[in-house]
């Protein structure tokens, strides 16, 4: 890959998010049950985690040992944010019809945890004294 894709805080971002990816298949994968939908599943997770090596290997990012805590919980909470954004009121009507006042009862209590996601990722960002 030429070297002029990426800056330093891309590829930092990359491979945190990547390699947490890596952690959280090698997890899930360790857990599975003995159950018929466990070893197709295992495999996928297998041909997963081989794609995301590979990619890392495509664009010259090295495989970390295990994501420092750090950045383990910045990557954690811009996931997780994204991922309470999707669970507001108007983007439930993928799951069926949205009962009238659903947006006042749920999006406040979303956007309440949203705000502590962002400071706890305010939190990991700011340098120790």
């Amino acid at each position: 890959m030429p070297p002029d894709l990426l800056n330093d805080n891309q590829a930092r971002h990359l491979t945190s998010v990547l390699g947490l990816l890596l952690d959280d298949l090698a997890e899930l994968a360790a857990d599975l049950p003995h159950e018929a939908w466990a070893e197709p599943a295992a495999t996928q997770i297998r041909q997963t985690a081989a794609g995301v090596r590979d990619l890392m290997r495509h664009l010259g990012l090295s495989l970390p040992e295990r994501t420092k805590p750090r950045r383990r919980l910045q990557a954690y909470t811009g996931i997780w944010l994204s991922r309470l954004h999707e669970l507001h009121a108007r983007h439930l009507s993928a799951y069926g019809a949205v009962a009238d006042g659903l947006d006042t009862a749920l999006d406040p209590g979303l956007d309440g945890i949203a705000n502590g996601l962002e400071r706890l990722s305010r939190l990991a960002q700011e340098r120790a004294p």
